[in-house]
């Protein structure tokens, strides 16, 4: 039997075990809105110093990166049907819509 304490990981170690702010799994699951620049500032530096010290995650950033990349080249001559863009365009103005802070409040 093993003393208390003995052999216990800490979470945040398990969850980040280059040691970096960021858990690896955060940082993975923001590289997305990383890579298309969707991230605020703070998460976005958040998620730059975690790739500067995490060679792992910052091998993802670059596959996503490349597969953002490859995406685009093979799908660049592709339009979406006219009806679709409309249908975005319209729900991109309802999101703008709501979030209108008002001077009430």
């Amino acid at each position: 039997m093993s003393a208390p304490g003995e052999g216990h990981v800490e979470p945040q170690q398990a969850a980040d075990p280059c040691g970096a702010g960021l858990p690896c799994d955060e940082a993975v699951a923001r590289l997305w809105e990383y890579v298309d620049s969707e991230l605020e500032v703070l998460d976005r530096q958040r998620v730059e110093e975690h790739l500067a010290e995490c060679t792992p995650c910052l091998h993802e950033e670059q596959l996503e990166v490349v597969m953002k990349a490859l995406v685009r080249r093979c799908c660049e001559k592709e339009q979406a049907p006219a009806e679709l863009r409309l249908r975005i365009h319209e729900q991109i103005t309802v999101m703008r819509l709501q979030v209108v802070p008002t001077d009430e409040g």
